[in-house]
C-alpha cells in the first residue's frame, strides 16, 4: 500500500507540474522545441510580427521583411518655409532646384528657367514634376538627350546634374521634340524654325582638315559663319570635286560624326517647349512640385 501511495503522489505531482508549464510557458513553447533548443522572443514591440506593413507614398511594395524608410526631411529654417506650407509639405529636393521666370507679353514668348544644384556625379530626375502658377500649370515632360541626325531619337527623362539649366518656352519646338542641346545643334536651325532661336555656336572647321583643298575652297569654308550651310550651286565647284565632297559634310550630320565623342559634346542646357502661356504677364507666384506633390521651390514677380 505504501508503494501504491508513492506512485499516486508522483502521478499527481507530474500532472500539476505539466499544467503549470503549459499554462504559464513563454510564447513558442512546444513539446518539439523542448529538445531542439527553445528560444524566448525578446521583442517588447506589441506590433512585432504579424500586423500590416505600411508603405510610403510613391514606393513599390518591398520584399518580405524589408523596411522602407521615408525620404529624408530637409533641414530648413522655419523662416524659409514659404507662406501656406509646413515642413511636411517640403520636398527632399527643397531649394536644390531654383526657379525664375520671364512672363513675356502679348505676342512674345514667356520663359521659365530651372537651375540644378546637386552633389558631384549625381543627377535629379525632374520629368513629371509640376510647375503651378495662379492661372495654370505645366508638367515637365521628357526630352531627347542626344539628337540623332536622322531625327528618330526617342525622348527620355530629363536628369539634371549640378549646373544644368532647363529652359521652358511657351512656344513650340521646330522639330516637334524637346532637346538636350549639343555643340552641333545650331545646324538644325537652317531647316527648322525655332522661337526663340537656338544657340548658333557650332565648332569651327579646323584648318588642318582643309589644308589639302584648293585655296579658293579654303577661303570659302573659312568665310562661313558658325552653323551656316554652304550655298548651293557655287560656280567654282564645277572643277573642284574634292571641295564639293567636303562642303557636303558641313551640316548637322557631318558635325555630329566629327564631334559626337567629344567630352564636351553635350551642353548643360535643356529646352522644353510648353506650347502654352500659363504665366500672368504682370504678377504671378510660380510653385515647383516634385512627383510626390511636395514643394521644391517658388518664384514670385
Amino acid at each position: 500500500m505504501q508503494q501504491l501511495a508513492i506512485i499516486v503522489f508522483i502521478v499527481v505531482l507530474a500532472v500539476i507540474v505539466g499544467y503549470a508549464v503549459f499554462q504559464y510557458s513563454p510564447p513558442g513553447f512546444t513539446f518539439k522545441n523542448i529538445f531542439s533548443g527553445f528560444k524566448i522572443p525578446t521583442s517588447t514591440n506589441p506590433f512585432a510580427g504579424g500586423g500590416q506593413t505600411r508603405y510610403f507614398r510613391g514606393s513599390a511594395a518591398p520584399a518580405s521583411g524589408t523596411y522602407i524608410a521615408p525620404p529624408a526631411q530637409p533641414q530648413v529654417n522655419p523662416s524659409d518655409i514659404p507662406s501656406g506650407f509646413t515642413l511636411q509639405d517640403l520636398s527632399p529636393y527643397f531649394k536644390k532646384i531654383t526657379v525664375s521666370a520671364s512672363p513675356g507679353s502679348f505676342g512674345y514668348y514667356s520663359q521659365v528657367t530651372l537651375y540644378g544644384y546637386s552633389a558631384e556625379n549625381s543627377r535629379t530626375n525632374i520629368t513629371g514634376w509640376q510647375l503651378r502658377a495662379n492661372r495654370g500649370g505645366f508638367y515637365i515632360p521628357r526630352a531627347v538627350d542626344v539628337y540623332d541626325p536622322s531625327g528618330l531619337a526617342t525622348e527620355s527623362d530629363i536628369n539634371l546634374k549640378n549646373g544644368d539649366v532647363l529652359y521652358i518656352y511657351s512656344t513650340t519646338s521646330g522639330v516637334g521634340r524637346n532637346l538636350h542641346l549639343n555643340k552641333c545643334i545650331g545646324y538644325i536651325t537652317n531647316s527648322n524654325v525655332f522661337n526663340p532661336q537656338l544657340s548658333l555656336n557650332c565648332p569651327y572647321i579646323n584648318r588642318s582638315e582643309i589644308s589639302h583643298l584648293t585655296g579658293q575652297c579654303q577661303n570659302y569654308i573659312l568665310s562661313l559663319g558658325s552653323c551656316k550651310l554652304p550655298a548651293p550651286h557655287l560656280p567654282f565647284l564645277i572643277n573642284d570635286y574634292n571641295c564639293q565632297i567636303f562642303l557636303d559634310k558641313i551640316n548637322y550630320g557631318g558635325c555630329f560624326a566629327r564631334h559626337r565623342n567629344d567630352s564636351d559634346f553635350l551642353s548643360n542646357q535643356w529646352i522644353v517647349w510648353s506650347g502654352s502661356q500659363f504665366l500672368d504677364f504682370q504678377h504671378d507666384r510660380l510653385l515647383l512640385f516634385d512627383k510626390e506633390s511636395l514643394l521644391v521651390n517658388e518664384y514670385s514677380y
